[in-house]
Formats: C-alpha cells, structure tokens, sequence
C-alpha cells in the first residue's frame, strides 16, 4: 500500500476516527488498522479495512502495516504513554506524514508533540468542555456535538478557495467561513489580516452534510441573514 491512513487502536477513539475519515472520501480499502487485540482486528476486517495484529510500539509491526508509506497516521491507543511511543516510532519510520494522536490527560499532549505529533487531542478535557458547554447552554452543546459527528446534519469542512473567492472577503463566499488557512497560519473569519482571499489559502467552513454522508465542496451551504 501507499498513500494510506494507519490507524493505531480499534477501541472508540480509533473507530469514529476511521469513521470520520470516510464520511470525507476515503475509501475503506485505503485504511489498516494496527491493534494488538485479534479481536478488535477482526471486528476491522469485518468493517472492510485491512488490520495487523501486533505491539505498535514496535518499528517490525508498523513496518507490516506499511507505515513507512502512509500519507496519514492516527495514534489512538487506550494509555497515554503508548501513544507517545507509538508516535516517537512513527516518525522515525516516515519524516513527512501528517501524525495526530490522542490523549487522555492534558499534560501529556506536549510529549506528543515532542515525540513528532502533528496534532494532539486531548479527550478528556475536549469531553469536559463539551459537557461544561451543555449545562450553560443545551442548544449550543447539541450544536458542537452535530459538528463533530461527520456526516450528519452540519459538518466542518476544509477545501481550496475558489477561483471565483479570489479577491473577495470572508463573508461574500457562499459558504459559511469559520477560519482561514494561510500557509501555516490558522486565522480567524474577523481577522484583519485576512483581507482578500488568496488562491492558495484554504477555508474552513460549516456546511450541511450531503447525502450519502459524504461531505463534498458541493455541500450545500448553510442560508445567510
């Protein structure tokens, strides 16, 4: 394989990663899924997605799953300290994949970083912000957790800008824009600095899902005031 997304764990965190990922696009065939439980590699399989059943803290069982090749990797293991040597590992195997990787406790998220993690989620503390949310406001917390399931009703989606954007403003596209990215900024739909869109910036945008779960640039956009 080449190209692929390497999904270490099979537990909740891994499969509504994997999930996620092809409501997008990506085709089920293009995912292996590393775990050392035979039983949450064949529950995988069962799914459609390749599995290796192995320690992937280990560079000969990642070296089974092709990771060296991967374009994408996600470290999703049940302990903290897994995940840091997964990805420490990880990014010796393959310098120029994007790695994002989980973990439980926030004062683990910068030894992930060190360890060559792109990205960190932190799910206990995302969980207590969703939950905090809920109880100040039940609407808005209903509104976040639709976000997050991808797929369904709205979704957060990130695409190319359109020739027909370039020169105009945040609020004159068609979809509705949360942030923009700019080479390796992340700025704000209100940001000065943002000024007119440029062909090569990306926009993150909220849109409906589209059917068949599978979000699109032809999402239809949500209506505006």
């Amino acid at each position: 394989m080449r190209d692929h997304t390497v999904v270490i764990g099979f537990g909740t965190k891994g499969r509504s990663a994997i999930q996620t990922v092809c409501a997008t696009g990506l085709k089920k065939e293009q995912v292996v899924v590393v775990d050392p439980s035979a039983k949450a590699v064949d529950a995988a399989t069962a799914e459609g997605y390749a599995g290796v059943i192995g320690d992937a803290t280990r560079s000969d069982v990642l070296k089974r799953a092709e990771l060296h090749k991967a374009r994408q990797i996600i470290v999703a293991p049940q302990r903290d300290d897994t995940a840091v040597l997964v990805t420490l590992t990880a990014r010796q195997l393959n310098r120029s994949a994007k790695i994002v990787a989980a973990v439980r406790e926030e004062e683990n998220a910068p030894l992930l970083q060190q360890s060559g993690a792109d990205a960190v989620i932190t799910s206990a503390s995302a969980a207590g912000r969703l939950l905090g949310l809920s109880v100040l406001s039940p609407a808005a917390g209903m509104v976040m957790e639709d976000l997050i399931q991808q797929g369904s009703g709205l979704d957060l989606v990130e695409r190319p800008v359109a020739r027909g954007e370039v020169g105009k403003r945040t609020r004159d596209t068609d979809d509705l824009v949360v942030s923009v990215v700019r080479g390796h900024r992340v700025l704000g739909y209100d940001d000065p600095a943002v000024g007119a869109l440029q062909l090569t910036d990306r926009l993150i945008t909220i849109v409906r899902a589209s059917p068949g779960n599978q979000v699109t640039r032809d999402s239809r956009p949500l209506p505006r005031d």
